[in-house]
């Protein structure tokens, strides 16, 4: 459905570079393969520790083999989806000259160096973006952005949407970006992340059917639960939506790469930007905004919504322009936008909304306007200026 394209790989790329990404890719295709081990290694932790318990304390807790004998069985069938993904991911590294040549199997894998914590969070973000269960966090943080979008071009019929272009700077698993195709609107996502990258490459192209993936998000959360069989145990079915049967004419893909560099030469090019839980990832801000100024044609919109969790604040080899709210406003104001609207909105972020700790997001949404103006007026009867037919990379 949205074949995403490698587009870091430049013309000029080096051999040690290509070298580098291909073992960088590997490392987290062995993260993949690596999860019931890691996984098995935190249930054995909890057996060794129940085994040295005095006999008394065993007799009383005679339930605890049962129950990891429920998490290994639940660790199975997360291993079983995070093959399937590997197995696909051949269709991902197929569109990449810089991956060309990357394996996806292994005969052995140490654990030695793996990012584990990010596979488990994967398996966490599939809840957020194509549960059920994860409905409520998208009403929280998708649904101002694509009801702020509708709001701003709702003068524009429904079957001539897709002429505005529409970019995801930090797209995930897709579902914001699928979620805005189907309100007719070209949309493109742009993601970093090789986890994400193979993630969303199988979810969007080769999910089997709605609701026809276990996975079990939390078997290793063992702190703050209120009942394991229930909660810590908990099946969750994905996809809610089997991703398909978008409106004529829309351009759909997802673009792997640094936003920075893969639209580096599109000035003016995009009608809207919308960055979700994004910004923060910055090292420089400023350069964040100076681009989403450059990449919006005049009158275009930047809908943001999310925090300031500044990701490299604790990396000592990073460097991290930290702003506060206030000083980012200053800034946006500064590369010529015009905020219409603003608010504060409550948000969690991939939160098992069973356990006794929650994490709140208290996040800064608003929608700027880049000046100056076309020369129409949102809303307006007039009809709408003509729009480029998108150009966007990818295969819809």
């Amino acid at each position: 459905m949205a074949a995403a394209e490698v587009m870091a790989a430049a013309a000029g790329t080096s051999d040690d570079a290509r070298q580098a990404e291909r073992a960088h890719f590997e490392s987290i295709i062995k993260a993949f393969l690596f999860y019931d081990k890691h996984a098995l290694q935190v249930v054995g932790k909890g057996e060794a520790s129940f085994s040295r318990l005095p006999e008394a304390h065993q007799n009383i807790l005679s339930h605890l083999p049962a129950k990891a004998a429920a998490q290994k069985q639940a660790i199975e069938e997360n291993q079983n989806f995070l093959n399937t993904i590997v197995e696909h991911s051949n269709s991902f590294t197929s569109n990449s000259d810089l991956l060309q040549g990357s394996r996806n199997s292994f005969p052995d894998i140490t654990g030695e160096g793996l990012d584990m914590d990010k596979i488990r969070c994967t398996l966490r973000q599939f809840v957020r973006d194509w549960s059920t269960e994860g409905e409520a966090e998208r009403v929280q943080a998708y649904k101002p952005i694509t009801d702020a979008l509708e709001s701003y071009y709702s003068h524009y019929p429904f079957d001539q949407r897709y002429r505005l272009r529409v970019l995801l700077p930090g797209a995930g698993l897709g579902r914001l970006t699928y979620d805005i195709a189907k309100l007719g609107f070209s949309a493109q996502g742009c993601e970093f992340s090789y986890q994400m990258l193979i993630s969303s490459n199988y979810i969007l192209n080769y999910a089997p059917g709605k609701k026809s993936i276990p996975i079990h998000p939390w078997v290793l959360s063992s702190s703050n639960v209120w009942d394991a069989t229930q909660h810590q145990m908990q099946q969750i079915m994905i996809p809610d939506e089997l991703p398909g049967g978008l409106p004529p004419n829309v351009d759909f893909s997802m673009v792997a790469g640094d936003f920075l560099e893969v639209y580096r030469t599109q000035e003016k090019e995009w009608d809207c930007v919308t960055t979700s839980f994004f910004i923060d990832t910055a090292s420089n801000i400023v350069q964040y905004v100076e681009h989403i100024h450059m990449l919006l044609a005049d009158g275009g919109i930047w809908i943001n919504l999310g925090p300031l969790l500044y990701h490299y604040t604790d990396s000592p080899d990073v460097d991290s322009t930290e702003l506060s709210y206030s000083e980012l406003r200053d800034l946006v104001l500064h590369y010529g936008f015009e905020i219409r609207d603003e608010a504060e909105r409550t948000c969690y972020y991939t939160q098992n909304p069973n356990s006794m700790m929650h994490t709140i997001y208290n996040c800064a949404f608003f929608v700027a306007i880049k000046k100056p103006s076309r020369g129409w007026v949102p809303g307006a009867s007039a009809a709408p200026p003509a729009a480029t037919t998108p150009q966007t990379p990818g295969v819809p």
